[in-house]
């Protein structure tokens, strides 16, 4: 049992490594955007599938309520939440509107579309990136080779996420959701 929770704890060390190696750039990228976005009131919203979704409402919670230090709120909000819209979509056989009909709701100002994306492939994930106007920015966080998701013509940032298991994908956006929000904060409240 040691031996495998070594392995585990060395394999999460080497793919956080690995992200900064390669993509800190974007990493920090999106963070000065979204802080840009925070700067002209505007907001973030994120949405996740399968297990990512959980990493999307725990990011919208660092935001919105604090990471490492009191601070203001930061306006995101977590699609799909809604447990009442979303049986309500269900029962009207409509399960590709329950992130893009709360995306409709909160998308007239101006703001950042952040999904973290699972290597499963979703209905709900596509049907959202459709809805998507042009001018909007676009984050991806995930395995996106295998989760099918784009948007040809849009301008978006995305981190590719590489792990040998869901539980590992998870780990990994949430590193990515924390240090995102650790960045924003530095740049807004200077920490």
């Amino acid at each position: 049992m040691q031996e495998r929770l070594s392995n585990s704890c060395h394999q999460i060390n080497s793919m956080v490594a690995e992200l900064a190696a390669t993509q800190g750039e974007t990493l920090m990228k999106i963070s000065h955007q979204i802080a840009e976005i925070f700067t002209r009131g505007g907001q973030l919203i994120l949405a996740g599938n399968g297990p990512l979704q959980a990493i999307a409402q725990q990011t919208a919670t660092a935001f919105s309520h604090r990471l490492g230090f009191e601070r203001p709120p930061l306006p995101a909000v977590s699609l799909g939440t809604d447990p009442i819209l979303t049986a309500a979509l269900l029962a009207d056989q409509q399960p590709q509107e329950i992130l893009a009909r709360e995306y409709r709701i909160y998308s007239e100002r101006e703001h950042m579309l952040l999904i973290f994306c699972s290597e499963n492939p979703s209905p709900q994930i596509s049907h959202l990136i459709d809805q998507i106007e042009d001018s909007r920015s676009l984050v991806l966080i995930g395995p996106l080779n295998k989760a099918g998701v784009q948007k040809e013509g849009h301008p978006t940032l995305s981190l590719e996420l590489q792990g040998e298991s869901p539980a590992r994908l998870a780990e990994l956006g949430l590193i990515c959701g924390h240090l995102i929000c650790e960045l924003v904060e530095g740049e807004l409240f200077g920490v």
